[in-house]
């Protein structure tokens, strides 16, 4: 899958995250300290952000987990967090997209999510799911843009699915 992004996004370095390149990419986090205040409470540090890269479902399998920075020119761009085969086989879960607070507005959040999309329709998936905390507008906002739709609400996270339907 990792491979098919990459020939989606060709502009972007994709690096796999890990404990070792973490405070680089903690700048993502950094400058999204409202998100985590309001889905955590509590702004993001190093010590409790660095929990994402192993943190999954019970009974989910690790090695179906992909945790990356996206780069460019340099520079570190967003972080996306993606479950292979979650919550179904057929299906993908979007964990996490971050995209650097210096950027928001730009686009690009829209290009990574097109460019998952299709590199998942590519490789065989039927759909990609995702919980958006229900007082997070902005980001509910987004993903309906990128053509998510509600599909439940549970202790106030919508799960919100994309059919990855081929032309």
């Amino acid at each position: 899958m990792i491979d098919e992004i990459r020939k989606q996004l060709p502009e972007h370095e994709i690096v796999t995250v890990s404990e070792k390149n973490f405070e680089q990419v903690f700048e993502v986090y950094d400058t999204n300290q409202d998100f985590f205040l309001l889905t955590q409470g509590k702004e993001a540090t190093i010590e409790s952000s660095i929990n994402d890269i192993n943190s999954v479902s019970p009974n989910f399998d690790i090695s179906q987990k992909t945790y990356i920075s996206l780069w460019q020119d340099g520079s570190v761009v967003a972080v996306l967090d993606l479950l292979k085969g979650y919550p179904a086989q057929e299906d993908i879960w979007i964990g996490l997209l971050l995209i650097h607070g210096d950027l928001h507005g730009k686009k690009i959040g829209s290009r990574i999510i097109t460019a998952v999309l299709n590199a998942a329709k590519i490789v065989g998936y039927r759909a990609a799911q995702l919980g958006v905390i229900e007082n997070n507008v902005k980001a509910l906002a987004f993903w309906q843009k990128q053509g998510f739709e509600k599909i439940r609400t549970k202790e106030n996270i919508v799960v919100m699915k994309n059919l990855l339907l081929t032309e």
